[in-house]
């Protein structure tokens, strides 16, 4: 890969790219993508067909951008997607959102909400458990910036409350339907400022996790670049029995049945 970290959708075929034992580029990369270089461990070409990032063109307001990810490719026998990681270029730290589907979702479209500094080259990549990668891009230009914005109000006190599911009306048996869940917290990313020029120390949701009788069916791990009162929505076949449970980084913990 030559020059700057253009969408990969345009202008770089990564569908040739060879991985030797890590992405290499003509140039350094930039330093935020090194946690996406390391991710990648397939020694084959990354794929592309059949992973989407749908991200609007132009973000108005940048501490709120709405995500989605899906995954359609063929899959081989026993094959499964085990992580789609959401990459951001331009945010102080890369990471943004990571799914961890279980073999139980045969739907793979996860919808949340994200935080971007600037605007910037936006990447998922996916692995499944056989080893194989995909990856895809979309570049998104941002009016305001949501990671660096100023303001006196200290949140970082403000512990998870109010979890809300909203679960499918009207499902029909073993046909995926969409499942939505919300939980109200600052998600104080440890870079916010205020009028004196303190720092807020950072404050966040850790993770959610998705089980059935004590099987994970869905893990989501939160970072900085997820947005306050982190959104999550996602498929499942089967909607009843459904344990949801939050986690923060102080291992505070919030669960719901349904």
């Amino acid at each position: 890969m030559k020059g700057s970290l253009r969408p990969l959708g345009l202008s770089l075929c990564i569908a040739t790219v060879v991985l030797a034992s890590s992405w290499t580029f003509a140039q350094p990369p930039l330093p935020n993508l090194a946690a996406l270089q390391q991710a990648i461990t397939q020694a084959d070409a990354l794929e592309t067909q059949g992973l989407n990032l749908n991200l609007p063109l132009v973000a108005e307001d940048g501490s709120a951008v709405p995500l989605k990810v899906q995954f359609n490719a063929p899959l081989a026998e026993g094959e499964w997607i085990t992580q789609l990681r959401v990459f951001a270029s331009g945010n102080p730290n890369a990471e943004v959102i990571d799914f961890e589907p279980s073999a139980a979702i045969s739907q793979l479209e996860f919808s949340s909400r994200i935080r971007l500094s600037e605007s910037q080259d936006v990447y998922v990549l996916a692995s499944s458990n056989q080893g194989r990668q995909w990856l895809a891009s979309r570049q998104v230009r941002v009016t305001l910036s949501g990671c660096l914005m100023s303001g006196d109000e200290d949140t970082t006190q403000m512990g998870m409350s109010q979890p809300r599911i909203a679960l499918p009306r009207q499902a029909q048996a073993g046909k995926p339907a969409e499942i939505r869940t919300l939980i109200n917290h600052p998600m104080e990313t440890g870079f916010r400022e205020t009028a004196s020029g303190e720092t807020l120390a950072a404050s966040l949701v850790d993770h959610l996790v998705i089980s059935r009788a004590g099987e994970t069916l869905l893990r989501v791990k939160f970072y900085t670049g997820t947005s306050a009162n982190p959104f999550v929505s996602f498929f499942l076949d089967q909607q009843d029995q459904l344990t949801f449970t939050w986690t923060d980084d102080q291992g505070q913990q919030i669960q719901e049945t349904r």
